[in-house]
């Protein structure tokens, strides 16, 4: 979108298309599932929160991938490409690039699944599609009849509004977006008419109740409330409560911190009061919501599994945060036995792989060990790379952490193996991590600088692809691509630090002249 096109926050974008006419407003339905929507809601947070002032708000931009049928487009998945500036979102040939790498990905995977259309966000700005964002939408609907264009407004989630039907009014709550298609693609872009060639498409999102929103919710205020570390450079050290405890000390200095096993922060404020969009009388704190075991007798018989489910984690989260690591673990493997069950293995993968970090920042790290090697052979069976990379950082990580030369050995094999699988899903921001960490062992503890600068190299190369390509499932703060270009060049001066002391002439020429060719994209 552009200024022109920018609203005045108290007009309703609606009044603008009331002359569209009923009968053209017919598309399939979407149904999009919860944990695509967390992943819009998640990565649209990271640069548009209460935390940030308005003014430094950017637009994001991605793709939507699923499947269609007679009735219904689907959506299974949302993958986070890009940032914009405040009033736009650009794309070159690198992110086309990536949208064809991903359908190749979904070609490989064999279940039917391609882009079925795109999502960005409107940070403070409502609803609608801007002239720029009509282009786009042709370009995607050109090729699939039934693509669609998503547009989120953080400023709206959670929001209570009531809708006319028939005679009856409907009160809902804002899930802070809305689906729209082009109502002719064949209209020419130059017309007059062509501003207002678009309409709402009907949606429902598959896996959303209040628990589950909870979960969300408790995760993006926690992302909220981190100020620091969301305008902060890669490298200002910051501790938010337990959940870095035990993870700052293990390197020598910030810059080589651990922030992969602190994606989620359990530390909540009391005043942290939100409504759930579900349900027009339920609202929580963070400090006081379902801690206390007997709220689980108010559940009734006749809700959901689903729900139970979601219901347990909540409780888990909130027994982590008050110290409870025992309570919490339970209320986990609890959860986890639901999610078996109803045969949800993505939200198992997710599940144990926030558990197994959970008992790594309390310092648990026989049980660490124990969910990470459960969901490594879980992700095995599945053929899941992304968690088969989760698992082998995690347990690699853990081997670390017991210290000695063969364990140090076993566990930069496992983290190296990790890298390998994030790399295989282009999760470039996990791969560099990987490779990172690699070479901070070779240079801190074994003195390998010939190693550590090859590593670095690795390291570097990776986080400048993640800069412009963010993996659906990787959420953490240090993967926004602002603190990857400052992590960039970071690792460059200490390339520049250590390659005089590379021993291998070949070696630091190679080093020397890779760094060299990188188109750096930032």
């Amino acid at each position: 979108m552009t200024e022109d096109f920018e609203r005045d926050k108290n007009e309703d974008p609606d009044d603008d298309r009331e002359n569209i006419q009923e009968e053209e407003r017919v598309s399939k339905p979407v149904v999009i599932k919860a944990e695509a929507y967390k992943t819009i809601i998640l990565y649209a947070s990271r640069y548009a929160n209460q935390a940030l002032p308005a003014k430094d708000w950017k637009e994001i931009y991605g793709i939507l991938t699923g499947y269609s049928d007679e009735d219904f487009v689907y959506v299974e998945n949302s993958y986070a490409l890009t940032f914009g500036h405040d009033t736009d979102v650009s794309l070159d040939e690198r992110h086309y690039v990536f949208i064809d790498e991903i359908q190749q990905q979904l070609d490989k995977e064999e279940q039917g699944h391609f882009i079925v259309g795109w999502f960005h966000s409107h940070p403070g700005l409502s609803l609608f599609f801007s002239y720029v964002d009509l282009i786009n939408q042709l370009g995607f609907q050109a090729k699939y009849s039934d693509a669609i264009g998503l547009v989120f407004d953080h400023t709206l989630l959670g929001k209570k509004k009531e809708e006319k039907i028939g005679e009856n009014i409907l009160t809902k709550y804002e899930t802070g977006f809305e689906i729209y298609q082009l109502t002719d693609v064949n209209l020419d872009p130059n017309s007059p008419e062509f501003e207002n060639n678009y309409h709402k498409v009907d949606y429902i999102v598959k896996g959303l109740n209040k628990y589950f929103f909870a979960n969300v919710l408790s995760e993006l205020s926690a992302l909220v409330a981190a100020g620091k570390p969301l305008q902060s450079a890669y490298r200002e050290d910051y501790k938010k409560g337990t959940v870095y405890k035990d993870m700052q000390d293990f390197e020598n200095s910030s810059s080589n911190s651990d922030n992969y096993i602190s994606e989620i922060d359990l530390k909540s404020e009391p005043k942290d009061l939100v409504n759930i969009p579900m349900n027009e009388d339920f609202s929580f704190g963070f400090s006081n919501l379902f801690y206390d075991t007997s709220n689980q007798e108010s559940l009734s018989e006749s809700t959901s599994l689903k729900e139970r489910a979601d219901h347990l984690i909540y409780e888990g989260n909130k027994a982590f945060q008050n110290k409870d690591t025992f309570t919490g673990i339970e209320r986990y493997r609890q959860g986890i036995e639901k999610y078996r069950e109803l045969d949800d293995l993505n939200r198992i993968f997710d599940l144990l792989r926030t558990v197994a970090k959970l008992c790594i920042s309390n310092n648990h790290l026989v049980l660490a060990e124990e969910f990470a090697d459960e969901l490594f052979e879980l992700s095995k069976q599945s053929d899941e790379l992304f968690y088969l990379g989760v698992a082998s950082y995690i347990i690699g990580y853990i081997s670390l952490k017991k210290g000695d030369k063969q364990d140090l050995k076993d566990a930069l094999k496992k983290i190296e193996n990790s890298a390998i699988y994030f790399g295989k899903v282009m999760d470039y921001a996990g791969a560099g991590m990987s490779y990172n960490k690699i070479a901070t062992m070779y240079q801190t503890r074994l003195k390998n600088y010939d190693s550590a600068c090859l590593f670095y190299k690795e390291a570097i190369e990776n986080y400048n692809k993640a800069i412009i390509h963010s993996h659906p499932l990787r959420k953490s703060l240090w993967s926004k691509p602002e603190l990857l270009s400052e992590k960039i060049i970071e690792l460059r001066d200490l390339i520049d630090e250590l390659i005089p002391n590379v021993e291998n002439s070949e070696i630091k020429e190679k080093i020397i002249n890779d760094l060299k060719f990188i188109r750096y994209n930032y």
